[in-house]
This record gives structure tokens, C-alpha cells and sequence, in this order.
């Protein structure tokens, strides 16, 4: 089992992301049940909020208000059929309350690190600098739980389902 950050997932949607070779090969992977993989529940609505902050920043055009409402609906659509498993925010507040405390790190990435160590997940997969912190990672690795970024995941991951 693997945990997905909004770091990652935003790049399926939003052009010319570095990584976006390897997000997209793991998007298939997801979808192809291929590979057990798990994100928060907040994890749609993340993925709002950095399309529409990159629609800001981007060339007029680039991201539309209509792209972004697929990505919602792309990303419900993979939890409803269960190729993501969605984690209810309910299941991992105190984890998260402990991160936050213990990392001084925003609540939606505590909340990633958080949902990782509840599944007992072996990866946590991010773009993401503030998971990638040596003590996050050690955070992380404490708990049982390693922080790997894309590419990283893709050659472990490829290596196990050659």
C-alpha cells in the first residue's frame, strides 16, 4: 500500500508539471489495480485548490474552471471504484494533531504523513519539500512509513510488478 499526496496528484491534471512522466505512469498503475493505493479524503479538494492557484499562474487558457471540475470528478471516480482507497479525515485527526505538533507542518500535509501511518502504508509519495524535510522523513520512517518522490516510487514500483 502506498499514500498519495496532492503533490503528486495534481499532476495529472496541470500541464508541463516536472514529474509528469512518472505521475501519469503511476495514474495507470492506480487504475489498472495494479498497485494498492490510498489518499486522504481531502485529497479532491487539494487537488482544487492547486488547479485553481496554477490557473491564476498560468497562461490565460491553460487551466479552465471546466478542466478543474473534471479533475474533481476524475479523482471521486477513482475512490467510488475503489482503484484509491479514500480515507476519512474522522480516522486519523489525533495522528494528524500529533504531526502538526510534533513538525510544526500545515494541516493537509500532517494529514497525509498521518493517513500513511494509519494504514501502516510502506511509502508515502510526494513532490512535496516540506514532506521531504531529513525530519519529516525521520518522522516518518519512526513510524514505519518511508517518503519517497515520484521518481523514486516509479523504479520501486516498477521494479515489483515487472
Amino acid at each position: 500500500m502506498i499514500v498519495l499526496d496532492a503533490s503528486v496528484v495534481v499532476k495529472w491534471f496541470k500541464p508541463q508539471e516536472r514529474f509528469a512522466a512518472e505521475a501519469q505512469w503511476l495514474l495507470e498503475q492506480i487504475g489498472a489495480f495494479r498497485i494498492e493505493a490510498a489518499a486522504s479524503e481531502w485529497l479532491s479538494l487539494e487537488v482544487v485548490r492547486g488547479l485553481k492557484r496554477a490557473q491564476q499562474e498560468l497562461p490565460e487558457g491553460a487551466i479552465l474552471d471546466d478542466d478543474i471540475y473534471a479533475a474533481y470528478n476524475a479523482l471521486e471516480s477513482l475512490f467510488q471504484s475503489g482503484a484509491l482507497l479514500e480515507i476519512p479525515v474522522s480516522e486519523v485527526k489525533t495522528l494528524t494533531k500529533n504531526a502538526e505538533i510534533a513538525l510544526g507542518l500545515y494541516a493537509a500535509d500532517a494529514l497525509h504523513l498521518a493517513t500513511a501511518i494509519y494504514l501502516g502504508a510502506r511509502w508515502l509519495v510526494t513532490d512535496d519539500h516540506h514532506l521531504l524535510a531529513d525530519r519529516v522523513r525521520q518522522y516518518a520512517t519512526t513510524a514505519g512509513v518511508r517518503i519517497v518522490t515520484l521518481p523514486e516510487a516509479r523504479d520501486l514500483l516498477a521494479a515489483e510488478t515487472r
